[in-house]
């Protein structure tokens, strides 16, 4: 990603004639007749297509250290199943209301053919459509990459084992950046998989439970340590 830069709102950060048609602007960023201008206080991010998992050329975005989430198209998100029907799920995506995540809307999934999820799992999607006054609808169909549900190596689906903490919104967007130095610096001690969401949500599993209690509190903890964040190992 760019040197971050901080804005105050008000301050425009693109303008509609820069928009490209694979160009998403996320949380904190509303247009202004053909500008685009920040709405709230914070650090401006730019991610481009090579450090992108959603197809998308560029993302950018306002991290701010705020507990609420507000859905946005094509953020990652970690959600807790709280209710099934014969079609879909309703999802806890710790915003002000439930997504929905169609039953159809894994890879290679089939009427036949699909995961049967429980209340209280978790699961790793993505919001495809999100409304101000609806529920969002969510996805586990990935724009890039196609491995079915049942491979295991699929990019979304359930998040089985492993444990779930709960963080600010910018401090789990700073983890999704590919310079991160905490999940870097634990990979090379480490071995474990994570998945971070959007919505404040990150899954730690490794070959045992020590192991990831204690990968999840070096996490946690270092939200609040700046000399963790900003030296590395």
């Amino acid at each position: 990603p760019k040197m971050a830069k901080t804005v105050m709102p008000g301050d425009v950060v693109a303008t509609m004639q820069e928009s490209r048609s694979k160009r998403m602007f996320g949380c904190g960023i509303s247009q202004d007749g053909e500008n685009l201008v920040a709405i709230r206080a914070g650090q401006l991010r730019t991610v481009g297509e090579n450090q992108s998992k959603t197809g998308i050329e560029m993302r950018m975005w306002i991290d701010s250290n705020t507990k609420r989430y507000v859905p946005v198209d094509e953020d990652l998100v970690i959600g807790i199943v709280v209710d099934k029907r014969t079609e879909d799920y309703r999802l806890d995506v710790r915003g002000p209301s439930y997504g929905v995540l169609s039953a159809l809307s894994f890879e290679g999934a089939t009427k036949r053919n699909k995961p049967k999820l429980e209340i209280g799992s978790l699961v790793y999607c993505r919001v495809s459509n999100s409304y101000r006054d609806a529920e969002s609808e969510l996805s586990c169909l990935s724009l890039t990459y196609k491995k079915g549900w049942m491979t295991g190596q699929a990019v979304f689906g359930e998040l089985e084992g492993g444990h779930m903490i709960e963080t600010s919104i910018g401090y789990a967007r700073s983890l999704l950046l590919p310079e991160n130095v905490v999940v870097n610096c634990l990979g090379r001690h480490l071995a474990y998989e994570i998945a971070v969401g959007c919505n404040g949500r990150i899954w730690i599993k490794s070959d045992s439970v020590a192991k990831t209690i204690l990968i999840a509190n070096a996490i946690r903890n270092a939200e609040y340590d700046e000399l963790i964040c900003a030296d590395p190992c």
